[in-house]
Order: structure tokens, then C-alpha cells, then sequence
């Protein structure tokens, strides 16, 4: 597969939409201009994670193994390198002191520690 299927399967994976683009190396500039632009996708990320579900968007499998899984798992770790998508968001942090069983349990180490 050439680079047109990498941007559309790239496409998909971070808008969850089959979009027109024209390659994966324009694929930030080619986003922006279909209304996707960094804050646009880190508001999906953020929507998709507290609905509990996948980010970045799956792709096919068949799609995935044609342009080669090596080449689209690298490619789409490029991709949110440069829209400012790597790394997960912060855990929601609780209101309230641990508790002495937590306390226990977050001190506990393995003897080899």
C-alpha cells in the first residue's frame, strides 16, 4: 500500500472517520484544514477515554497487515508525537486522604525492592 492508504488509515485511527488525505507526511496540515487541529483531537481523545472507549480508533485488521503493522504502529506513534497526542491524560486523583489499608498497600514492596 502506498502512502495515500497510510494517511487514510492514519485518518482513522485518531478522528474515527474516513477522511480525504493525501499523505501521511501532510497529515497534521491536511487535518487542521478538515477541522481537526491538535485541541480538536485531544478533545476527542479526552471524550472518547471518559466514555471508556478505544483511542486512538481501531483499524481493520486486513488494512492494518497492507500497509504493515510495524509501518502504521510507527507512523501512528509519529503522528501523535507531532499533534501532541502521545502519553496518556492524568489519572483523576482521589478527594479524599488513603485510607490505612491503602496506605498499607501503596508502602508494600517485594523483598527484592
Amino acid at each position: 500500500m502506498g502512502d495515500p492508504e497510510l494517511a487514510a488509515a492514519l485518518g482513522l485511527a485518531l478522528t474515527g472517520r474516513r477522511l480525504p488525505l493525501s499523505s501521511s507526511q501532510h497529515l497534521a496540515d491536511d487535518l487542521r484544514q478538515l477541522g481537526f487541529d491538535g485541541d480538536a483531537l485531544v478533545r476527542l481523545r479526552r471524550e472518547r477515554q471518559a466514555a471508556g472507549e478505544p483511542w486512538p480508533y481501531p483499524v481493520p485488521l486486513e488494512e492494518r497487515r497492507a500497509i504493515g503493522f510495524a509501518r502504521f504502529d510507527a507512523a501512528l506513534a509519529d503522528a501523535r508525537a507531532a499533534l501532541g497526542l502521545s502519553g496518556l491524560t492524568d489519572a483523576v486523583r482521589a478527594k479524599r486522604p488513603l485510607s490505612a489499608e491503602e496506605r498499607r498497600l501503596a508502602a508494600d514492596r517485594p523483598p527484592h525492592w
